[in-house]
């Protein structure tokens, strides 16, 4: 009897930890995911990925010649997280906003590309550094995604053109 006490404590015990555990990981990621999303809702809510994408662009670009979008749509390739949109654009010619020159010694164009997440509000942008996807995966848990779109606008896949080489 003594022994089955011991295990049965042991037992208990493991379950409190693990309850424990998984309760602050859930309460930080909530945390996390809506400060976050709070954050990048006061930089600015867009009517879609691509608007923020030109938003970006034009913030950091001066007077630049052509803006084009070559790819918006899901990170993930199969559609899934629908609300959690990557946007490559190119843009030729101008300056970038801290004065260097758009371009490199190779050729005249930049190629920059961002998260975009599509919360109930409308799209925000949100850093790489800020882990978009795995908000986007919490913002899932939590009830906290718009319908995003499971298509892309701009369909890198069926362009033959993959860097802005026009």
């Amino acid at each position: 009897m003594k022994r089955f006490d011991s295990v049965f404590r042991r037992v208990i015990l493991a379950a409190c930890i693990i309850l424990v555990l998984t309760a602050v990981i859930i309460l930080s990621s909530w945390i996390y995911t809506t400060s976050q999303l709070r954050a990048a809702e006061k930089a600015g809510v867009f009517s879609s990925a691509e608007a923020g994408m030109r938003d970006l662009i034009a913030k950091g670009y001066v007077e630049p010649e052509d803006v084009r979008i070559l790819y918006a749509g899901t990170n993930a390739f199969d559609g899934s997280s629908p609300h959690v949109w990557y946007v490559i654009a190119c843009v030729w010619g101008g300056r970038r906003a801290d004065g260097s020159p758009t371009g490199s010694s190779k050729h005249n164009w930049d190629q920059p590309g961002s998260y975009f997440l599509n919360t109930r509000a409308g799209w925000v942008h949100m850093p790489e550094g800020a882990f978009p996807e795995w908000i986007g995966f919490w913002m899932n848990v939590f009830d906290l995604a718009g319908p995003g779109e499971s298509q892309p606008t701009q369909d890198w896949g069926s362009s033959p053109q993959r860097n802005c080489d026009f």
